[in-house]
């Protein structure tokens, strides 16, 4: 099992500034597989409209970057600096 801290900061076009923070815990499947779960921590950040995400190949690493990329492809989450870090203390 890998998790991931992910954290995206950055000012909207209304001059707000944002701070979103999400959790990842993905974990191996069957035959080469993962799976991602995507966890807010900050109030009202948006998630995909599934919050699982499996991935055919390259185990739970290529399911954390999936479910990094599908944070980062939100509209709400367009033009934000991302910061992630694998397993964090």
């Amino acid at each position: 099992m890998m998790t991931a801290s992910i954290r995206l900061t950055g000012t909207l076009d209304d001059g707000t500034d944002v701070y979103r923070s999400y959790y990842l815990v993905a974990d191996f499947s069957s035959s080469g597989s993962g799976k991602a779960s995507i966890i807010p921590m900050s109030m009202g950040a948006p998630i995909p409209d599934d919050g699982h995400l499996t991935v055919k190949t390259g185990g739970e690493e290529a399911a954390l970057k999936a479910a990094t990329e599908a944070i980062k492809a939100l509209p709400e989450n367009q033009g934000l600096a991302v910061r992630a870090v694998i397993n964090p203390e």
